[in-house]
């Protein structure tokens, strides 16, 4: 157990501590740290309660486009960011340490990683320990990207109240769209019988993590020193 949890949680910490690294000024403490992480753990369990209430999880369509999609959109990218944006929003938005731009970067990647990290746990736990170093170098990553991108308009939300709506939609719906098209390029290639086809969708999908990447790194760069 001791190895499936390093296994796990190594990715989380080398995030946390490359995103804890990049804030120059007023560093957050400890405290709001755990809460943050804490929050993304609670967004990971109130999914499951959530799809497990609902009956979703148990919907399944016949056409494989359609049925990627849903698992995509309607099991993953939505209700997940959606539940992530929940405790960010309970745990951080009338925090007294929540008073700089890049701190909305910095709490919306932890819970983003509070969530990748219990996730990791049960994909390890579940598949073994040859499944760590996949989802190291790319799950584990691109909840992170996702949480940078939510944290991001949620400052602007925060410091900018005459456009708070359009920042919290954004906060919202841009997660949820890159987290949707991240798992369905994976779902679908993985649904279907031609290769030739896959190899397009796996290709697709390596061009989306960069984008993916180069988004979010853009976002956090111009919060440092903002």
């Amino acid at each position: 157990m001791g190895i499936i949890l390093i296994a796990s949680l190594l990715p989380v910490a080398i995030l946390m501590a490359y995103i804890y690294a990049k804030d120059r000024y007023k560093k957050e403490p400890l405290s709001m740290i755990l809460k943050a992480l804490l929050g993304g753990a609670l967004a990971g369990l109130l999914d499951i309660i959530l799809l497990t209430l609902t009956g979703l999880g148990s919907i399944q369509f016949s056409d494989p486009l359609i049925n990627s999609a849903y698992m995509a959109f309607g099991l993953a990218g939505i209700p997940e960011e959606l539940c992530k944006f929940f405790f960010l929003y309970l745990f951080i938005w009338k925090s007294q340490y929540f008073d700089e731009y890049y701190d909305g970067i910095e709490y919306g990647a932890f819970v983003g990683l509070g969530f990748a990290g219990l996730e990791n746990i049960g994909y390890v736990a579940q598949y073994g320990l040859q499944i760590a170093v996949s989802r190291a170098l790319f799950a584990v990553p691109a909840h992170c990207f996702f949480g940078i991108i939510m944290g991001y308009f949620f400052a602007y939300a925060k410091f900018r109240p005459w456009q708070r709506k359009r920042y919290i939609v954004l906060a919202l719906l841009l997660p949820m769209l890159f987290h949707g098209i991240y798992d369905f390029l994976l779902m679908y290639n993985n649904a279907l019988e031609n290769q030739q086809l896959g190899y397009i969708l796996y290709a697709s999908w390596f061009v989306f993590f960069f984008i993916l990447f180069r988004f979010a790194k853009k976002r956090l760069n111009k919060m440092i020193g903002k």
